[in-house]
C-alpha cells in the first residue's frame, strides 16, 4: 500500500470512527466491537450492513483495533493491517457475504494477506466460511451446493478454485491457469 493509500485509509477510520461515536483505544481481545466495525467498514455503505451485522462480524475476525489502527489480535502479529471490505451475495437469497482481505506476513505468509469470507448461519450468526492467505478472490458464475464458486489467487502462476463444501465451508478444489487451463501439476 502506498504512503498515500495508507493516509486515506487512515482517515476513512477516523471518520468512521468519529461518526459512530466508539472510542478508538481499545484491547486486542475485542474489548469496543464499536470502535473496531467501524475501523473495519470505514470504506462500507452504512446501508449495506446493520451496525449489529458490523459488531457481529468484528467479533469473529481475529482482528483488533490499537491506537485507531486494524491489527491481528493474535499476539506476537499486533503489526497494522489495512484491510479491504466488500460485499457480495453468493447464494442469491438477498443476504450479503462479507469478504475481509487483510494480514501480514505473521499471520498470512509469505502473501501477506488473507481473505476471510463471513455468512450468516441458519441461526442468524455470522460465520467464517473461508480462510486462506491469499491476495485476491474473484467469483465466478459457476456454482457448487448453490453457492458461487471462488478463485483465490496467491503469488504463484496458478490460482485455487474453491467451492462450498458439504459441511457449508469453502475448500479447495483444483488449481488452473489464469486462462482456465488446469496447472501441470493437475
Amino acid at each position: 500500500m502506498s504512503p498515500r493509500s495508507i493516509r486515506q485509509h487512515r482517515l476513512a477510520i477516523a471518520l468512521a470512527l468519529a461518526y459512530s461515536g466508539a472510542s478508538p483505544a481499545t484491547d486486542p481481545s475485542h474489548g469496543d466491537l464499536g470502535a473496531l466495525a467501524a475501523a473495519l467498514f470505514a470504506t462500507v455503505p452504512p446501508a449495506a450492513l446493520s451496525q449489529r451485522d458490523r459488531r457481529e462480524i468484528a467479533a469473529v475476525t481475529r482482528l483488533a483495533l490499537r491506537d485507531g489502527v486494524v491489527v491481528s489480535s493474535l499476539a506476537g502479529c499486533e503489526t497494522a493491517m489495512y484491510p479491504e471490505v466488500t460485499i457480495e451475495d453468493l447464494n442469491g437469497d438477498g443476504v450479503p457475504e462479507v469478504f475481509v482481505v487483510a494480514g501480514n506476513t505473521c499471520t498470512s505468509g509469505m502473501t501477506g494477506s488473507s481473505i476471510w469470507l463471513f455468512a450468516r448461519r441458519l441461526d442468524g450468526r455470522w460465520s467464517r466460511r473461508l480462510d486462506v492467505a491469499a491476495a485476491a478472490y474473484r467469483v465466478l458464475p459457476t456454482t457448487t451446493k448453490g453457492w458461487r464458486d471462488l478463485i483465490v489467487g496467491g503469488r504463484g502462476l496458478c490460482q485455487g478454485v474453491w467451492h462450498l463444501s458439504t459441511d457449508g465451508v469453502y475448500q479447495y478444489a483444483r488449481s488452473i491457469r489464469p486462462d482456465g487451463t488446469p496447472c501441470p501439476s493437475q
